[in-house]
């Protein structure tokens, strides 16, 4: 995505929504303290200098940062109720908890939270895991990605992987450090692995024990499920082009020759998580290439629940940035491609120091030519 429009749709929520509602019922007046829920009242404080109200608090946060959190809060609890049967919260909590844990616990994680997104909390990144859930499920209906649509997007892949060195490459320090192979002898090694494939050997066998690929070794070589992008080309090219089942020829890439499986899965056999994690691939890439389609599809969403703004600011805000934002999306991709243009011709500290080196070289041939005249 790129640089300026990255921001816009980031801002529409796609992918990180700060505030979540799971209670899909409508609010009452009453607190809830059991949920973290605080009844404000219109007045917060008094002193013989006057009062301080929660209008007060709400222009001091500032009428954009209101507004985002409305709209975010409205679309929640619009999606809760909309996927209330087709998506199990408890479920989706018991995962998510289940990530932090492989962290080393909440403390652990809210410290790697800390460094990659300085001022989130366990409980907003919780909180934004359901957001982010609740919206690829209605993209994926918006844009009408079926499962079979889903399923046919990707390969289920396996691969070995030989790899060389460059030319007059050393191996790496170190008392089990071994010469990395040359072009030649991967290639030798790739052929004679496919010809005991040919032959009947296990694939998870020979990937487990010659794979460089260590990563993938652990597991029989597999690779899960591959969607189009996401493999460099030449991988990608072969995989997609291998019948179910089918064995490729070494494969050479920039990381070695591959020998791909393209596993013989079937839609029944595929996970509905993989599935899900699938369909949020497609809607990202759709999104991407059609950034009107999310807006129209946040502008039917509202409409279909009859959603009204009953602050006349926070409407104005919301319509602009959120609902009617075209013109805003026309101009960051206007941004973005003059941004590209003057990129491309702009100078880079290494092309500095490149032409700098070349402009010392002709001074000292000039000067070696002078004295030897």
């Amino acid at each position: 995505m790129k640089k300026k429009l990255a921001p816009f749709i980031l801002g529409l929520g796609l992918v990180s929504l700060a505030a979540c509602s799971n209670d899909s019922e409508e609010n009452t007046d009453s607190a809830s303290t059991e949920e973290g829920e605080v009844e404000f009242g219109d007045v917060l404080a008094t002193s013989d200098a006057g009062e301080i109200t929660s209008d007060d608090v709400l222009n001091q946060i500032g009428t954009n940062q209101v507004a985002n959190q409305t709209f975010q809060l409205v679309l929640d609890q619009v999606l809760t109720d909309k996927y209330s049967e087709e998506i199990n919260m408890d479920e989706l909590n018991e995962q998510i908890d289940a990530e932090i844990e492989q962290y080393g616990g909440e403390d652990n994680f809210q410290m790697m939270l800390q460094q990659s997104q300085p001022g989130m909390t366990v409980d907003a990144y919780k909180q934004q895991r359901v957001s982010n859930a609740l919206n690829d499920l209605y993209f994926a209906d918006y844009f009408e990605i079926t499962d079979e649509e889903a399923f046919d997007s990707v390969r289920k892949a396996s691969h070995i992987l030989i790899s060389f060195g460059e030319e007059g490459e050393q191996a790496a320090e170190g008392e089990d450090a071994e010469e990395p192979l040359t072009k030649e002898e991967a290639k030798a090694q790739a052929d004679d692995l496919k010809a005991q494939l040919d032959d009947g050997a296990d694939f998870g066998e020979l990937a487990t024990e010659h794979s460089d690929d260590t990563g993938s070794a652990q597991q029989n070589g597999d690779l899960g499920y591959v969607s189009e992008g996401q493999m460099v080309e030449e991988f990608e090219t072969a995989l997609f082009g291998l019948e179910p089942g089918e064995i490729s020829e070494p494969v050479e890439s920039q990381f070695g020759y591959h020998i791909i499986l393209n596993e013989d899965a079937s839609l029944e056999d595929t996970p509905a998580e993989e599935l899900r994690t699938i369909k949020t691939q497609i809607v990202n890439q759709n999104i991407q290439e059609d950034p009107q389609a999310a807006l129209q599809g946040y502008r039917d969403l509202m409409e279909e629940y009859n959603v009204s703004f009953e602050n006349e600011e926070i409407q104005t805000y919301i319509e602009d940035t959120f609902l009617n934002a075209d013109e805003a999306l026309e101009n960051a991709q206007q941004e973005d491609a003059s941004s590209e243009e003057e990129s491309e011709g702009a100078p880079t500290e290494e092309n500095a120091e490149e032409e700098e080196a070349a402009e010392t070289d002709e001074s000292e041939e000039a000067d070696s030519e002078e004295d030897a005249q």
